[in-house]
């Protein structure tokens, strides 16, 4: 089993391979131009690796939450390479992946990314020897996201771009937090790809059709209209 795995959902396009072995290969380029690079990376990766493109076996995605554009490139692309592959697609979490960067803490993890306006997209789970979510995928505020640390009780580690836009707020108020290395707070599809080797044991998979990004919100010039 290999799987090619793509995240474009932040401002970092990765492309990874992994199998059930681990990570076979992985190029990030911090670029706005995902829709430019993803395909031209793939293709390098593909060709350092010594990897044909027929023993691709699923395509994994990051399906969101994160930048509109970006999710909306990442699903053409996944869409677009597993209908020429013939091969299934895996939708794994913006956050997961994030998790999974430093899933070996030992206590709470909590990933956010900034959604804006004094909101974040986030999740909590439990990290050690396995990678267990405790609250699924959600739109908050900062301050709720706050509150639900606090009443867990435990060690947390804040991880994702919106440590570092709100890492004074969140250490005034949970001054023993620990926060991510620079290095784990970026999107990485090597993360992607193995949370996603989980979800292909499950049977977690969709074909090409019914493949969707998760937005959570939509995007703002659609809620201004309301």
């Amino acid at each position: 089993m290999k799987v090619l795995a793509i995240d474009s959902s932040s401002k970092t396009a990765t492309v990874a391979l992994v199998d059930e072995s681990g990570l076979i290969g992985e190029f990030s380029i911090n670029h706005l131009r995902h829709s430019v690079i993803l395909m031209p990376m793939m293709d390098e990766l593909l060709k350092m690796a010594e990897v044909k493109k027929e023993e691709i076996t699923h395509i994994a995605v990051c399906e969101g939450p994160g930048s509109f554009t970006g999710l909306r490139i990442g699903a053409a692309t996944a869409k677009g390479l597993a209908q020429s592959f013939d091969v299934p697609i895996v939708g794994v979490s913006s956050l997961d992946a994030l998790a999974y960067n430093v899933g070996e803490f030992k206590g709470i993890i909590c990933p956010i990314i900034d959604a804006l306006r004094g909101n974040v997209y986030t999740a909590f789970y439990k990290g050690g020897s396995e990678l267990n979510r405790l609250k699924d995928v959600s739109l908050e505020e900062l301050g709720v996201v706050m509150d639900i640390v606090k009443g867990y009780g435990e060690e947390v580690l804040f991880v994702g771009d919106g440590t570092i836009a709100y890492k004074d707020t969140l250490k005034s108020a949970l001054p023993d937090a620990f926060f991510a290395s620079p290095i784990n707070n970026i999107s990485r599809a090597s993360s992607v790809g193995m949370m996603a080797l989980k979800k292909i044991s499950k049977g977690e998979i969709c074909t090409y059709l019914d493949f969707k990004p998760y937005y959570i919100r939509k995007p703002a010039p659609l809620e201004n209209s309301k």
